[in-house]
């Protein structure tokens, strides 16, 4: 199963859209593409994971990864649609700033609750 991430700028807010499975053969291209949209775009970040089909303990570590990299940074994270995925890991950790939200409308409203 293939995965694939989509970047899109909605109203001041930087949204990573992932689709498919984020499994250990996903991983670089998931670290690439971020690595992309981090060095294009310097506002709030939101990845919006309710695309995923599932992800493996590498794909959920590469997250984990991403918001180490980010933390202290210009880029305030937040994850959206985890839905039934398994994130035990990136939720139990209380060392990285990571915002999860329900959903892509709440984690916006959160990030920019001036956005129209």
């Amino acid at each position: 199963m293939s995965f694939n991430w989509h970047y899109e700028d909605r109203h001041g807010v930087g949204v990573i859209r992932l689709d498919g499975y984020l499994g250990a053969d996903g991983t670089a291209r998931f670290t690439g593409g971020v690595g992309w949209v981090l060095a294009q775009y310097e506002g709030p970040i939101v990845l919006d994971a309710s695309g995923l089909l599932g992800w493996s303990p590498e794909g959920e570590a590469a997250v984990l990864d991403l918001t180490r990299r980010v933390s202290g940074r210009s880029h305030p994270l937040a994850l959206c649609g985890t839905g039934s995925l398994p994130a035990g890991t990136l939720t139990a950790n209380h060392l990285i700033p990571l915002t999860v939200h329900a959903d892509l409308d709440a984690a916006l409203n959160a990030l920019n609750p001036a956005r129209e």
